[in-house]
C-alpha cells in the first residue's frame, strides 16, 4: 500500500504543478490582453471568474472532498493489506476449512470500500457541479456585460466577441485547477501515510560512535524487560557465557527465551540490568561492531526468491564455494541440496516455498557456519528438523565451539545434551540447573 501513496505523490508532483502554472499564466495573460485591447469592465469580469472558480470554489469543496479522501485511502489501504495477507495464507486457510469464513470477511470489507468510493465520487460530482455551475454563471455575465457595453456604444461588437471569445477560451485551464481538490485529497492522504511511516521512531537508536570489540565473554546482570511497560517477560534475569561454552536455555514456549535473544542483539532497549559484552555494557557499544560479532538463527528463515546459494552468500558474499558447502555440511543439507535439479543453483521460490520448514531452518543454519561469528544465537534451531538430521547439527555444533560461544534455546531437553551449562527459564525468570 505504501507503493502506491508513493505513486500518487509522484502523480501529484509530475501532473498536478504544471497545470497550476499554466492557469496562473493563461488567467493573466488573457486578463490583460482583454483588458487593453476590449475593455476593462470585461477584463474584470474575466479576474472575479478565475478567482472564483480557481480559488474560492475549490476551498469551499475541499473540506469535505479531504475528509472522504482520507476515509477512501484508509479503507483501501485495510482492504488491500487484509485481501493480500488471505492470498499468502490460502493453504493455511484451506486446511482449516476457513475458506467462507474469509471470504465473508473479504466481501463485508470490499463493500465497506465500495461505501468510501461511492462516498469519495459523489462528493467529487458535487464539487464538478459546483465548478461547472460557477462556469455557467461567469459565461452568462460576460455575454450580458458585453452585449450592455455595445448597447450604449461603448464597445463595438467585433471587440465585444473577441473579448468573448477569449473569455470563454480560458476558463479550461482554470477549471483543471479546480478539479484540484479531489486529486489533494487522496495526495494528502498519501503523503500523510509516507509522513507518518519516514518520521516512525525506530524502538532502538543505533550507536554510530560506540566502541568496537571482538567477542570474549558475555555477562547479564539483573536483566528485566516488558513489552508494553507493564508486564514482565523478563525478571531479574543474570547469566554468563564465554568463548569455548555452549550455553543452553530451556523452557516452555512463551517463557521471555527468545525475547532474551533479541535483548542480547539490542533489537529491543534494555529496561533495568546489564548486558556486558567484554566488561562493555551494550549501550556503549558500536552497533555495526556488535552485529559483525553475533549471528542468530531465528525459529523461521526468512529466504529470498533466488538461488540456494545466493540466500547462503547474504552471510558472507565472497565465500568460496567449498566454503559454501562445508556450512552446509555441518548444517545437514548439503545432501539434500544436491538432490535438486540445478543444485546450489535451484530456486528456492518466493518465501522459500519450494522449500520444506525443516529445509528451510537448516538452510538458516549453515548461514550461520558460513558467517562464523565469534558469538552464534540459536532459537529453536532443530524444532522442525528430524531426529537424524538433529544429532549430524548438534554434533557440528559441538565440534565447532572451540573458538565460538554458542547460545542454543530450546523447548527439548534432548538438544541440551551438548550444552557444557543449561540455564532453566519459567515465566520470565531464569537460574542455573545444577
Amino acid at each position: 500500500m505504501i507503493t502506491a501513496d508513493i505513486e500518487t505523490l509522484e502523480v501529484f508532483y509530475a501532473h498536478t504543478i504544471s497545470p497550476i502554472c499554466i492557469a496562473v499564466i493563461v488567467s493573466t495573460c488573457v486578463t490583460l490582453f482583454v483588458g487593453f485591447t476590449v475593455n476593462w469592465y470585461l477584463a474584470l469580469i474575466a479576474l472575479l471568474g478565475y478567482l472564483s472558480i480557481g480559488i474560492i470554489v475549490p476551498m469551499i469543496s475541499s473540506s469535505r472532498l479531504k475528509e472522504s479522501g482520507v476515509r477512501y485511502r484508509a479503507e483501501f489501504a485495510s482492504f488491500n493489506a487484509y485481501f493480500l495477507d488471505s492470498i499468502k495464507g490460502i493453504k493455511d486457510i484451506v486446511l482449516m476449512h476457513a475458506q467462507d469464513q474469509r471470504k465473508d470477511e473479504v466481501n463485508k470489507r470490499s463493500d465497506s470500500l465500495l461505501l468510501e468510493t461511492k462516498k469519495m465520487k459523489h462528493d467529487t460530482a458535487k464539487a464538478t457541479a459546483e465548478t461547472e455551475l460557477s462556469v455557467s454563471i461567469f459565461i452568462i455575465l460576460t455575454l450580458i456585460v458585453g452585449i450592455i457595453l455595445v448597447a450604449n456604444n461603448h464597445l463595438t461588437i467585433g471587440k465585444m466577441l473577441i473579448g468573448v471569445t477569449a473569455v470563454f477560451g480560458s476558463f479550461g485551464p482554470v477549471i483543471a485547477i479546480s478539479a484540484l481538490p479531489g486529486n489533494l485529497t487522496q495526495t494528502f492522504a498519501s503523503g500523510d501515510r509516507v509522513l507518518n511511516l519516514l518520521s516512525e521512531k525506530p524502538a532502538v537508536t543505533p550507536i554510530t560512535e560506540g566502541k568496537n570489540f571482538t567477542f570474549e565473554s558475555l555477562e547479564v546482570n539483573h536483566l528485566s524487560f516488558s513489552y508494553d511497560g507493564q508486564t514482565q517477560v523478563l525478571k531479574d534475569v543474570s547469566m554468563h557465557a564465554h568463548t569455548g561454552e555452549i550455553i543452553g536455555i530451556v523452557g516452555e514456549s512463551g517463557c521471555g527465551k527468545s525475547t532474551f535473544l533479541k535483548l542480547l542483539l539490542r533489537f529491543w532497549q534494555k529496561e533495568t540490568g546489564d548486558i556486558l559484552y567484554n566488561g562493555i555494557d551494550i549501550n556503549d557499544i558500536n552497533t555495526d561492531s556488535l552485529l559483525s560479532n553475533a549471528t542468530m538463527v531465528s525459529q523461521t528463515t526468512y529466504l529470498f526468491d533466488d538461488t540456494v546459494e545466493e540466500n547462503l552468500r547474504i552471510a558472507k558474499p565472497e565465500a568460496t564455494l567449498e566454503e559454501i558447502q562445508d556450512a552446509c555440511r555441518n548444517a545437514s543439507v548439503h545432501d539434500f541440496i544436491m538432490t535438486l535439479p540445478n543444485g546450489y543453483q535451484s530456486k528456492v521460490g518466493t518465501l522459500g516455498d519450494n522449500l520444506s520448514a525443516g529445509e528451510k531452518q537448516r538452510i538458516g543454519l549453515a548461514r550461520a557456519f558460513l558467517r562464523g561469528s565469534k558469538l552464534i544465537l540459536l532459537d529453536e534451531p532443530t524444532s522442525n528438523v528430524d531426529s537424524i538430521n538433529e544429532g549430524i547439527i548438534l554434533k557440528s555444533l559441538k565440534e565447532q565451539k572451540h573458538d565460538k560461544c554458542i547460545i542454543l534455546v530450546s523447548h527439548r531437553e534432548s538438544t541440551m545434551a551438548i550444552a557444557d551449562r543449561i540455564y532453566r527459564a519459567s515465566e520470565g525468570v531464569m537460574h542455573e540447573q545444577n
